[in-house]
């Protein structure tokens, strides 16, 4: 019995967790575009064919389809959808969150071409956690 709890614990539990962390982190839109190619591709084409790949149209089909959308594509899209908008948010937001840590460590650092970016990541081991986050969450370690 204690042989099937520690199977259980390592093919079942485990993998829990490490998909949990896994969904911490945000997609590229290159990687996002191949998981729905590879998950929904048949429900696209069938369901979507003319929605253009920018602007949300696919996104948009396929919620009014959900109906008729594949469970597999359902979950993916799903997942992929809430990565793309965590990080979408992040970069939008990051400059505020990092404010001060930029100020302390990146003072007179010029904003533009990524250089505040470029002192923020040499700063990394002393920036705040919130900072790090926005920065991994935005895509842009």
């Amino acid at each position: 019995m204690k042989l099937r709890r520690k199977i259980f614990a390592t093919c079942f539990l485990l993998p829990m967790v490490f998909s949990a962390s896994a969904l911490a982190e945000t997609i590229s839109f290159a990687e996002a575009y191949d998981r729905l190619a590879k998950s929904c591709g048949s429900d696209i084409e069938k369901l979507c064919a003319n929605a253009e790949l920018g602007g949300g149209e696919v996104r948009a089909c396929l919620n009014k389809n959900q109906a008729r959308v594949s469970a597999g594509c359902k979950a993916t899209s799903a997942e992929v959808f809430a990565s793309l908008e965590r990080r979408i948010n992040a970069q939008r937001i990051a400059a505020k969150v990092c404010e001060r840590d930029i100020g302390r460590f990146c003072r007179g650092v010029q904003p533009h071409d990524g250089y505040q970016l470029q002192c923020l990541l040499t700063a990394s081991k002393v920036i705040s956690v919130d900072c790090q986050e926005i920065i991994t969450d935005a895509g842009w370690r």
